[in-house]
C-alpha cells in the first residue's frame, strides 16, 4: 500500500510540477525579483506589481532583491 501511494504521487505530480511565482515590478524595467509581495525592496514600484514564475525572472535577467537573500 505504501509503495502504491508513493508510485501514485510521482505519477501525478509528473504532470503538475509547481513553479515558485515570484514578484517584479511592472512589466518592464525591473531589475530585482522578490519572492514576498509585500518586501521592502517594492515600496518604491510605481507600476504595476506583476507575478510571474522564478524562471520567467531568471529568464529576464533579473536576480533577487537584496532585501530578501
Amino acid at each position: 500500500m505504501k509503495y502504491t501511494l508513493l508510485f501514485l504521487f510521482m505519477f501525478l505530480t509528473s504532470f503538475h510540477p509547481v513553479e515558485t511565482k515570484v514578484y517584479i515590478c511592472g512589466p518592464t524595467g525591473a531589475k530585482k525579483y522578490h519572492y514576498n509581495e509585500n518586501c521592502r525592496g517594492l515600496t518604491a514600484c510605481r507600476h504595476v506589481l506583476t507575478k510571474v514564475t522564478l524562471s520567467q525572472a531568471q529568464g529576464y535577467g533579473l536576480t533577487l532583491c537584496g532585501w530578501e537573500d
